[in-house]
């Protein structure tokens, strides 16, 4: 789901609702904090990037790499390449950037439960499981707070994109461990 065209920034940065669009709504929310994550995994890898980077010398004998031909014809395919991803585009930094600014304004316990909710998501889980985010907080039981903790951080990032009050939404009770 692109929100983009129905947004517009405001003076201070904050995406606001055109006129006339759909509003941010929870599952919207999750999913852009989700399509983030997965952006920044398919991000690359400064350091090996660093490493292999143009003019790599003898590098690419010493750190063998699956797509490197190993001296073969330029026409003779490589079966066991690996295959790469896009690289990323700017629209996909920006997005990526603007979902993790949300989060960013969710204090140091709500950030850390909503990353580590959508964190599962992205990794194509149907659904959270709240029995491992409270092994990770270090809980034995209580998922059904966890739960509703998280929604409404993600209800409380949806109101701030709406133009309504983030904090009617936001328990700050969470456990920082």
């Amino acid at each position: 789901m692109d929100h983009r065209a129905e947004m517009e920034a405001r003076g201070d940065g904050a995406a606001v609702p055109v006129e006339g669009a759909a509003e941010w709504t929870f599952d919207a929310v999750q999913d852009r904090l989700v399509e983030a994550m997965l952006t920044c995994w398919r991000g690359g890898d400064r350091e090996r990037g660093w490493l292999r980077g143009g003019a790599d010398g003898p590098w690419h004998m010493v750190l063998p790499d699956a797509a490197y031909d190993g001296g073969r014809d330029a026409g003779e395919a490589r079966i066991d390449a690996a295959i790469r991803p896009a690289a990323l585009t700017r629209r996909d930094v920006d997005e990526m950037e603007e979902a993790f600014a949300w989060v960013e304004a969710l204090d140091a316990g709500q950030r850390r439960l909503v990353s580590a909710a959508v964190a599962q998501l992205a990794r194509g889980h149907r659904q959270v499981s709240w029995v491992r985010v409270a092994r990770s907080f270090g809980l034995d039981r209580g998922t059904d707070g966890l739960r509703m903790r998280y929604g409404r951080a993600i209800a409380s990032i949806a109101a701030r994109l709406n133009g309504g009050n983030p904090r009617g939404f936001v328990s700050n009770d969470l456990v920082d461990r």
